[in-house]
């Protein structure tokens, strides 16, 4: 008998008993489903992030900011004995070990270095156009070289000056449209250290779509953040530096630059892919914990395979103690029981990925309409093929294991006490 023969046999062999075997299959597609969608939410998430912190992420540029013990906000990886002597962590004092000057020249020393750019603290009031109504404005973001998702417009430049990056939520409040508000000018007002209001203009030369690691912030020119940080008091002292290196692309290996900064002097230094990294990973840690909900339910789905099949055997005792009277090996009897539980693995987990598909369509209309309406691009669950293929192949191969205690037991049979029973 060829193997064609033995797949077409199997399958016949599935619809003798039909209820028995509609009740495994739909224990297999309860298991199938749930995989499949939380397979497709992994991609999903995973797809969005790598497009939109993934393309925010320049390679070779870090976050450099002081080592201290004396940060009250570092959590701290060692509990360490009470000195009596040693003074009590304070926000007087971490503001205190905050960066100066002298680490922006000491780390423009440092081999491929390209530039360093401190970040400016600035504190913002509102948002308004033509003396039209004020909008509050919580973020008023120094840019210091990210890849922006755009809708419309540029990037701001290094030598741009009183320029401005614009999300799209603020598009409609200021009268403007994602078309024409590249090259018009809006005015942010802040206070200065005397407590004034002051007014600045600025020209928007780029809108930014939503994205997570944005959240809605406004992006201005290096420039005009240090002006206003100046006028709010800050004078010589950072929080963190930015770091960028040239001739880097996504093949480097940032491990070797992030050496070269925290050799420099006492800082951390945090790359822009490391911080992305540990987002996917988090990501992917809630998926995987979903995952085994569904794992779990394919291997109680298994047991009814098992059962299906053994009784199956006690049913064509006979029929097979025929078969092998006729002269089919064993090894074709262990074949013809294996193959069915797989075709069994086979049917409920297509009808899954099948059912998956349908359901996600219907779930990402109803997130893109609601709950993630602000997040342009983001599909919330993808059915990619090699996800739904995976657990095509993970299913099948789930039943075929469970599938082999009934196909040995129906391989041993003896073919006279076989054809003896009643």
């Amino acid at each position: 008998m060829k193997f064609l023969d033995v797949l077409a046999t199997a399958n016949r062999n599935l619809m003798r008993s039909k209820l028995r075997t509609l009740l495994t299959i739909l224990a297999i597609f309860i298991g199938g489903f749930t995989l499949t969608l939380t397979t497709a939410l992994n991609t999903g998430a995973n797809q969005y992030l790598e497009r939109q912190l993934g393309n925010v992420a320049v390679p070779g540029v870090f976050e450099v900011t002081p080592k201290t013990e004396e940060n009250p906000f570092s959590g701290g990886a060692e509990l360490k004995e009470y000195d009596p002597d040693k003074k009590t962590a304070s926000l007087s004092s971490f503001y205190n070990a905050t960066m100066t000057q002298g680490d922006v020249d000491k780390l423009k020393k440092v081999e491929g270095i390209a530039s360093v750019v401190p970040l400016y603290q600035v504190t913002p009031e509102y948002i308004t156009r033509n003396d039209g109504k004020k909008y509050a404005l919580s973020q008023l973001q120094q840019d210091f070289g990210l890849n922006l998702d755009l809708a419309s417009g540029r990037l701001i430049k290094n030598e741009d000056s009183a320029s401005m990056v614009l999300p799209q939520k603020y598009l409609e409040p200021l009268g403007l449209t994602v078309q024409d508000a590249p090259g018009t000018k809006v005015t942010v007002a802040y206070k200065d250290g005397t407590g004034a209001l002051v007014e600045r203009e600025l020209t928007v030369v780029g809108v930014m779509r939503e994205a997570i690691v944005t959240a809605g912030a406004v992006y201005i020119d290096v420039t005009t953040a240090k002006t206003i940080a100046q006028a709010q008091g800050q004078t010589g002292r950072f929080i963190q530096l930015f770091a960028s290196f040239k001739d880097v692309n996504d093949t480097t290996d940032e491990s070797v630059l992030k050496k070269r900064l925290e050799a420099a002097g006492s800082y951390t230094a945090t790359s822009f892919k490391e911080s992305i990294g540990t987002l996917t990973s988090v990501v992917s840690a809630i998926t995987a914990a979903l995952n085994i909900i569904g794992i779990i339910a394919l291997v109680a789905a298994s047991f009814g395979i098992i059962n299906t099949l053994l009784m199956s055997v006690y049913e064509r005792t006979q029929e097979i103690g025929l078969m092998k009277a006729l002269g089919m090996r064993r090894s074709k009897v262990f074949a013809l029981f294996a193959i069915e539980a797989a075709l069994v693995g086979f049917w409920g987990s297509a009808v899954a990925v099948g059912a998956a598909f349908g359901a996600s369509n219907l779930v990402n209309d109803y997130a893109a309409a609601n709950f993630l309406k602000d997040f342009e691009g983001f599909t919330l669950l993808v059915v990619d093929p090699s996800g739904a293929l995976f657990v095509v192949g993970l299913i099948m191969l789930i039943a075929f294991v469970a599938g082999t205690l009934p196909a040995l037991k129906a391989s041993r049979l003896n073919p006279i006490e076989a054809l003896r029973s009643e």
